[in-house]
């Protein structure tokens, strides 16, 4: 909201904007997939029994995998930069992508010691890593855009994400003492066997994230760069307005995944079946009335979050918004089927959706230009929804009833500590 405000008082702002958008979906991109071979595999191998008395080798192979991964976006970054913000038509990206090297390298111990403390059930930990390395970000946006606006600019942003980061690595470093690995315990076996894993899992997020981001990365290219970067940027305010709603999903599927993993071992598929019918419950019941806020007043959220210059994204907002209903469903979808042992399935499913998505874009864009991105979305969620709910029955035996069914008793769990509530309070 501070940002999109501090770029509007500068000259061609909403375009800057769509830059920094941009940026920030490259980043993302490749720190989701990258997770795709780090978090997962780490998590699994961790908690097997097979692999109970080589926990020190799983860590040093993870962390091959993490360095090696970085290594090869550094290349990209450093000399693909110029190829890509040409063929995204945004030549203030390669700078930003120079700068972003050290932001790459401080990410390896970062997402080491995150996935460590996941897999160790310390979310507090990651919490406060994470609330730090925000609030410095925050509190250095607030300065540039109202105390020093002359040094708003797109680089200093970048360097301000990077101190936030070295403080956040700093944070986890203190918060993992225990679980750290002393010393370096190689085993091409176990490197194998984790990496042979978390290739799909790999895959699966590469593609899954560029689907969700395709409307960012095409409308970019095709477009022409003023007309491309403007729609960029009202894309990027939808997707931010999607990303709040998806934090319960999130959250849920950062922690079923170890527990998931726990379960199958101890108790069976049908438990990770009611874990998994019994959280898509109660996050739909969570986030519908809020998605039906958000249908309703769209302009309303534009002009709080972004102010009057983004009002065009309101339609496209409210066309996405009932939709993504289904994105839940994509996150909790991925995470029990890589617990249950099943990230082949993941991968080949979301290699087709996202093929899909690729030419409903595409010809969304060409038939309805800017608009376009957002009419294929809709068409997108719609198909996922199908196959996912058919894969999930194959492999889960989910039952959609019983998903509505646990959504219902949410509301009336809520109701009735409400209820309690009111009477304590009344009776005291």
């Amino acid at each position: 909201m501070i940002l999109v405000r501090g770029f509007s008082r500068q000259p061609q702002g909403v375009e800057t904007n769509g830059v920094w958008a941009m940026y920030l979906t490259i980043l993302a991109l490749f720190e989701t997939i990258k997770q795709g071979l780090l978090r997962n595999p780490t998590i699994k191998f961790l908690g097997l029994s097979e692999f109970a008395n080589k926990k020190k080798e799983v860590q040093s192979s993870s962390l091959v995998i993490n360095i090696s991964c970085s290594l090869l976006v550094i290349l990209l970054f450093t000399i693909g930069g110029a190829w890509l913000s040409h063929v995204l038509k945004m030549t203030d990206l390669v700078p930003m992508l120079t700068w972003s090297v050290v932001f790459v390298v401080l990410l390896i111990p970062y997402n080491h010691y995150e996935v460590l403390l996941q897999a160790h059930y310390q979310f507090s930990r990651i919490f406060w890593a994470y609330f730090v390395r925000q609030a410095i970000f925050f509190i250095g946006v607030i300065l540039l855009s109202f105390v020093f606006p002359e040094y708003l600019s797109l680089i200093n942003l970048v360097l301000l994400q990077i101190v936030a980061l070295l403080a956040g690595v700093t944070i986890l470093f203190r918060a993992t003492a225990s679980y750290r690995l002393r010393g370096f315990h190689f085993d091409s076996q176990v490197m194998r066997k984790m990496f042979h894993f978390g290739k799909y899992i790999f895959g699966t997020n590469l593609f899954s994230n560029m689907a969700r981001t395709f409307d960012h990365f095409v409308t970019a290219s095709l477009l022409s760069p003023a007309v491309g970067k403007q729609y960029v940027s009202y894309y990027n305010i939808v997707a931010r307005i999607n990303n709040m709603i998806d934090v319960p999903s999130l959250a849920a599927a950062d922690v079923l995944f170890p527990k998931n993993v726990e379960t199958l071992e101890t108790d069976g598929l049908g438990k990770v079946k009611y874990y998994f019918e019994r959280m898509m419950g109660t996050i739909l019941a969570l986030i519908v009335p809020l998605s039906l806020f958000i249908f309703a007043f769209p302009r309303l959220i534009i002009y709080v979050l972004a102010g009057p210059d983004y009002m065009q994204a309101a339609p496209i907002l409210q066309l996405t918004i009932l939709f993504s209903l289904v994105r839940p469903l994509g996150f909790q979808f991925g995470s029990t089927l890589d617990a249950i042992g099943k990230p082949q399935a993941n991968f080949y499913v979301s290699v087709c959706l996202t093929l899909f998505n690729l030419v409903a874009t595409y010809a969304g864009l060409y038939w309805f230009e800017g608009m376009g991105a957002a009419y294929a979305t809709v068409a997108f969620n719609i198909v996922s929804g199908i196959v996912l709910i058919a894969i999930l029955k194959k492999y889960v035996h989910v039952e959609v009833r019983n998903i509505f069914k646990y959504m219902i008793q949410a509301y009336k769990d809520l109701f009735s500590f409400a209820r309690k509530k009111l009477i304590k309070t009344s009776g005291s």
